[in-house]
């Protein structure tokens, strides 16, 4: 895991002088291959942090951190998929204790002050 598959690259001062890791900042720049991203659960499930992602048949990513939302009343949770399937509305499944159960990609933050997300 690097700042520019977190989705951190601003924080990253890549045009300033030579530092540690540069080098594979730049190479992970230029190849990205997965990006960390925020999902919902749309059916009851809790993801945990390790589950598979699913697209398909295919394994594209795995859970970082997952919990139940008590203001949402959702399962909820963040983790690493490949690209392309980054992008918001984006659906697949969790596989939790061998059970594949449906998520889709969200935009951050779960939660806007005054309103619920949809």
């Amino acid at each position: 895991t690097n700042p520019i598959e977190a989705g951190l690259g601003w924080i990253t001062k890549l045009d300033k002088n030579e530092f540690i890791g540069k080098k594979a900042l730049l190479a992970a720049k230029t190849n990205r291959s997965r990006r960390l991203v925020c999902f919902k659960m749309t059916e009851r499930a809790i993801p945990r942090n390790g589950c598979q992602i699913i697209l398909g048949d295919e394994y594209i990513g795995y859970v970082t951190s997952g919990t139940m939302s008590p203001s949402l009343g959702e399962g909820i949770g963040i983790g690493y998929v490949e690209l392309p399937y980054d992008k918001s509305g984006t659906e697949f499944t969790i596989d939790i204790r061998g059970k594949h159960k449906p998520a889709v990609v969200v935009k951050p933050p779960f939660y806007k002050k005054g309103s619920l997300m949809d």
